[in-house]
């Protein structure tokens, strides 16, 4: 073995301790290299735009003013325009009908259980929208016409009791006036219409005025051929109906079916509907409540026992005749508008 000498053996010391030194700041350098690669660095923020003195930054556009919704005024007259309709069945309204009974009648109820027109219903209901059994005696006498009271019962088939009227005989096209005041109370119906059906081996052909107790401010008008409705509607009342006794009517022909609220046309039904009725029918008036499967229409049954309807004249006159009328020596009540 060679020996080095004391010489030699420095400058291999220093060369050697020179080498670790590169080597370790050459392993710093690429380690210093990969961590700077990966860590994440943000943008740069872009350098402010020099202004000069004479320029001047353009105002920030302002907003567009948002849109104010309008809320309309209610109208006094008409109060709902017709929605459009589409008559469905191919059959023409200009049907010659069955005649019905052509001679014209008034009565204003003044003993109602033996009246010279209408009967009271007295049956149990089964299998029906109707949710009350019809008792005669719910059809109670007033000093102006005839109470049809609805009263909550504890026993029967039915947890309630309503009032029916209906005429032995049929009628057809003239004129259909009532003065009446409906019943008050959510859950409750007050009507006068129109009506045959199976029950007479007869099609469903109805005409209706009705009223829903949750909100007497409203009239609904309506009407069938052969089962199926027509273009009912609904109209907002410039008073509430079941403050007292008001004029209501409908004139019925070939052509069409119009209602009337004091003497004023509401409503008109489309030209040319196929969905008119044709079959004359029996005249009703009757105030109930129904079953719980139209409470989405009636309202939930939270009536007083013993609210009802109230009529004081029903007429009827021919088309093309005359005859008396109950709007004849009708006075409009004087009311406070709702």
């Amino acid at each position: 073995m060679t020996r080095i000498g004391k010489a030699e053996s420095d400058i291999w010391i220093k060369a050697s301790s020179n080498m670790d030194a590169l080597v370790v700041a050459c392993v710093a350098a690429v380690a210093a290299a990969g961590l700077y690669a990966l860590t994440p660095r943000l943008p740069a923020a872009p350098a402010a735009p020099k202004l000069h003195a004479s320029v001047e930054l353009p105002a920030p556009a302002k907003p567009a003013p948002r849109a104010r919704s309008s809320k309309l005024k209610p109208q006094f007259y008409p109060w709902k325009a017709p929605e459009a309709y589409v008559p469905v069945l191919p059959e023409s309204a200009a049907v010659t009908p069955v005649p019905g009974n052509q001679k014209a009648m008034l009565t204003r109820l003044e003993t109602p259980w033996s009246d010279p027109v209408f009967r009271p219903a007295n049956y149990e209901v089964s299998n029906s929208h109707y949710g009350c059994n019809w008792r005669s005696e719910n059809v109670e006498p007033t000093s102006s016409g005839a109470l049809l009271a609805i009263h909550r019962v504890k026993k029967g088939s039915q947890p309630c009791t309503a009032a029916e009227m209906q005429s032995p005989g049929n009628y057809s096209y003239g004129r259909y006036e009532v003065i009446m005041r409906p019943a008050r109370g959510s859950g409750t119906v007050s009507s006068f219409f129109t009506y045959t059906g199976a029950y007479f081996g007869d099609p469903h052909d109805e005409i209706d005025i009705e009223f829903l107790g949750k909100d007497t401010t409203k009239v609904h008008f309506n009407y069938f051929r052969k089962g199926k409705t027509g273009a009912d509607e609904v109209f907002d009342l410039p008073f509430d109906a079941a403050e007292a006794d008001r004029l209501y009517a409908f004139e019925w022909t070939p052509e069409g079916i119009t209602w009337f609220v004091e003497g004023v046309p509401y409503y008109k039904t489309p030209a040319q509907d196929a969905r008119l009725p044709v079959a004359p029918g029996r005249i009703y008036m009757n105030a109930w409540a129904g079953e719980d499967w139209i409470d989405s229409w009636t309202g939930p049954k939270t009536y007083k026992s013993g609210t009802g309807a109230h009529y004081s004249c029903v007429s009827f006159v021919p088309m093309g005749e005359t005859g008396p009328s109950c709007g004849d020596t009708y006075v409009p009540p004087v009311t406070l508008s709702p």
